[in-house]
């Protein structure tokens, strides 16, 4: 039997939701060309807010010095980033890919005002124009912009990377030099007690280090052995960095975990208290991570030299005053490791063994070396706090155990920013080879 399609009800409603899922479509492409317009313009904002902030320094010091127009454009940077809820690194990002586009690739920002091409696009065109030296970077837009409104993203940075070797007047053995010094690693916080570690090095040495591990992995596989090949490449990896040898390491890193005596007892529900009325699950604290599952801190807590006795407030979780003279005691100095997590400053990440402490009220006008007047600043935002016109204080609506700070903008804004809370008493166990990484304390006063 001949079948007409559309011809039935059911063929009916099948053209109407097709013509539905149609106009959806359509529509969610119109809003791709939307936020494009609106990424343009927030480019062209952001450009114009350097010039305004660099006019305003200017006019403030009496002259556009080169140290002016680096606190001008450092605070603008923490400005938009406390405002936006963004990282400084972000805007940073944002801010020279802004510039860029201004001033050296205006085709492209004119393609993305129009909607023609993505932000991905236009990023892709600033990252690979970025690295080409000014005169060369119109010829090469020139060439590149036109294959950004066909390819997508990947594909289109894909052949923006080899149009720019083609660009590019240095020998790729100059540029390879220079490439190194950005070599780096750093973390990523996952979920339930995984972090992923990044390690940008140069392609052939990432290539060796993946075939040595592969191989080791390989000789490692049997009938008995249930781990799959990525999961033995993982742990072997991490056993000859560590130096581990049938899972005792060589030596033992710097690690802080703060861990609840329930846990250390090996409960496996923590207590009602009075913050809670329900039993929760009891967890630690892994300092630069967050939560880590108990046994995990009990094998750290087996191989632990040292503890430190920790007491905070029961409720609210708080650090108990101590008092102190300028030069701050060891244990003070661990104990705000913990308290604080990471640099005070509203959004940054720094841990804040790697940061400073300050003093919040100056030494100078009268401040004291106690809990409720040091919190830890890295030190970009420390000078901020002393030369960039930005200003930190004790909320008075707060408690006295309280470390909350609230900071005011050169422009007025304020933001606060609390550190996260830990409650009752804790065992502070930092188990390490050598002494755990110290914060400086030679800095002299008013800080």
């Amino acid at each position: 039997m001949k079948t007409t399609f559309g011809s039935t009800p059911g063929a009916t409603r099948l053209d109407a939701l097709a013509r539905a899922i149609s106009d959806e479509v359509a529509g969610f492409v119109r809003d791709d060309r939307e936020i494009a317009k609106l990424q343009a313009r927030q480019a062209r904002r952001l450009a114009r807010a350097v010039g305004l902030a660099e006019s305003r320094a200017e006019l403030l010091q009496g002259g556009l010095t080169p140290k002016a127009r680096e606190w001008a454009r450092r605070s603008l940077r923490a400005e938009i980033a406390c405002a936006s809820r963004r990282s400084e690194g972000a805007v940073s990002r944002l801010i020279a890919d802004a510039e860029t586009l201004v001033e050296d690739l205006p085709s492209t920002l004119t393609a993305l005002e129009a909607g023609e091409v993505s932000y991905a696009h236009a990023r892709s065109v600033v990252v690979h124009a970025g690295s080409l030296p000014v005169e060369t970077r119109g010829a090469f837009e020139h060439a590149v912009l036109p294959q950004a409104r066909e390819k997508n993203p990947a594909r289109f940075d894909d052949a923006a990377r080899r149009l720019r070797e083609v660009h590019h007047p240095e020998s790729i053995t100059r540029r390879a030099v220079l490439a190194r010094e950005e070599r780096a690693v750093w973390v990523d916080a996952e979920r339930d007690g995984m972090a992923t570690l990044h390690h940008h090095l140069s392609a052939v040495d990432a290539l060796a280090i993946h075939d040595v591990i592969d191989q080791a992995a390989r000789a490692a596989r049997s009938d008995t052995e249930s781990r799959t090949q990525a999961q033995l490449r993982s742990d072997i990896l991490a056993d000859r960095i560590l130096g581990r040898a049938d899972g005792v390491a060589g030596f033992v890193p710097s690690v802080i975990v703060t861990v609840p005596a329930v846990v250390l007892a090996g409960c496996e529900s923590a207590p009602t208290t009075p913050a809670t009325s329900t039993p929760g699950d009891p967890h630690a604290e892994l300092h630069g991570y967050g939560p880590i599952d108990p046994g995990t801190a009990r094998r750290i807590a087996a191989a632990a030299p040292t503890f430190l006795r920790v007491l905070t407030h029961p409720v609210t979780g708080d650090v108990i005053e101590t008092a102190g003279r300028y030069r701050i005691p060891t244990a003070l100095r661990e104990v705000l490791v913990v308290a604080d997590e990471h640099c005070r400053f509203p959004g940054c990440g720094r841990r804040a063994a790697r940061c400073e402490l300050d003093h919040t009220v100056d030494w100078a006008h009268g401040g004291r070396s106690t809990a409720s007047n040091l919190a830890h600043l890295c030190t970009s935002h420390h000078h901020l706090k002393h030369e960039g016109g930005w200003q930190v204080a004790r909320p008075p609506d707060t408690g006295p155990a309280s470390r909350t700070l609230e900071w005011r903008s050169p422009l007025g804004a304020t933001y606060r920013t609390t550190p996260p809370t830990q409650g009752g008493v804790r065992e502070l166990q930092s188990a390490h080879h050598h002494p755990p990484p110290r914060v400086r304390s030679t800095d002299p006063p008013p800080f």
